[in-house]
């Protein structure tokens, strides 16, 4: 297995990005990934979990329904018994005055008039008198059933209700991934490239995100560019050479925008400057294991962009265009180029170049 250093570009960037917007702090895309999975399965499992909390808000709802319902019902029975009693004794009361003397029909005639007006009351409106002190009840247990076919009718509106404050918050986390797109896949296509590069054999070195910036720009007099700094996705340093490695996560959209950069020039900017620089150091002897009686060995970095998913129908100047599962097998198949001393003292060299 390849000797790796440093993790890929687009992951330093995407972890550094959802921690400032406050999500986790990530150490691999494997952990980004199920993150990400999780929060977009999650909108469904909120709402499930919020749907089996309104069906137990039923189940308890009817269970109270008929907890009431039941002692309403005693209730009803117990004051059906004392007004049918009291309707006995004021039909009695009011048949035994006929019976009385005329002192004592005197002195009953105003509490008959009130008796008369109760049993009036009874036998016209038996069942109003009959249910008038539980109006409350009565109302509480309409309340409830009332509260259970709108639960039962109007489900879906009450999951949304309920799980609305959930589905905001997993929705702001989807929309900091959505907003972060771009970073994200590239992140992922990185990742499979070096996942294929450390399957290389040890005698090889594999510096991932590899940066440099100049205090004196680098001048490429052919193109008139002054190159300030670089970015290569993957440096390779191996046996067969000294590979740079450009990784596009693209859609075919993407290859076919004339707006974005084009990574071949991006790739032969780098190259360019490593060029520059390393053979450079070689005269000066800053790498060993380059220079012998013969005279300085020179350097020649060889370019590769790799591509996810889409390819362009061309071939381009310098440049070997290949796909994640092709790259490892086509690195170590080139013609030996590099001692094992010499792929150590060139990997030594460039680490030492990054701050």
């Amino acid at each position: 297995m390849a000797t790796i250093y440093r993790q890929v570009g687009s992951l330093t960037q995407l972890t550094a990005e959802l921690e400032s917007e406050g999500i986790g702090a990530f150490r691999t895309m494997d952990e980004i990934r199920s993150f990400h999975n999780d929060c977009k399965s999650s909108l469904n499992r909120i709402r499930e979990e919020y749907r089996e909390i309104l069906m137990q808000e039923v189940v308890d709802l009817e269970s109270e329904y008929e907890r009431l319902s039941l002692k309403l019902h005693r209730k009803i029975q117990e004051r059906e018994s004392l007004l049918i009693n009291e309707l006995e004794e004021l039909k009695g009361t009011l048949a035994g005055n006929e019976k009385r003397n005329m002192l004592l029909r005197l002195f009953f005639f105003f509490r008959k008039k009130r008796l008369t007006k109760r049993k009036k009351i009874l036998e016209i409106s038996f069942e109003e008198e009959l249910r008038r002190p539980f109006r409350k009840g009565f109302t509480k247990i309409n309340s409830i059933r009332s509260e259970i076919e709108d639960r039962r009718n109007n489900a879906d509106n009450w999951v949304e209700r309920y799980s609305a404050s959930d589905i905001e918050e997993q929705e702001k986390i989807l929309s900091v991934f959505r907003k972060h797109k771009s970073l994200f896949y590239g992140a992922e296509g990185e990742e499979r490239v070096a996942r294929e590069l450390s399957r290389l054999p040890d005698t090889h070195i594999v510096i991932n995100d590899y940066r440099l910036k100049f205090s004196q720009p680098v001048h490429d007099r052919n193109n008139d560019d002054k190159i300030y700094s670089i970015q290569i996705d993957h440096v390779v340093v191996g046996p067969t050479g000294l590979y740079l490695v450009e990784t596009k996560n693209w859609s075919r959209d993407s290859v076919e925008n004339p707006e974005l950069f084009s990574p071949i020039k991006q790739l032969k900017r780098s190259n360019f400057a490593i060029f520059v620089l390393l053979n450079k150091a070689v005269e000066r002897g800053d790498i060993d294991n380059f220079s012998n009686h013969w005279g300085d060995k020179k350097i020649s970095p060889k370019n590769i962009l790799c591509l996810m998913n889409h390819r362009p129908n061309q071939e381009f100047q310098y440049v070997k265009t290949l796909s994640d599962n092709q790259i490892a097998q086509y690195v170590g198949n080139q013609r030996q180029m590099f001692s094992q001393g010499e792929v150590n003292s060139l990997a030594e060299n460039l680490l030492s170049r990054i701050a």
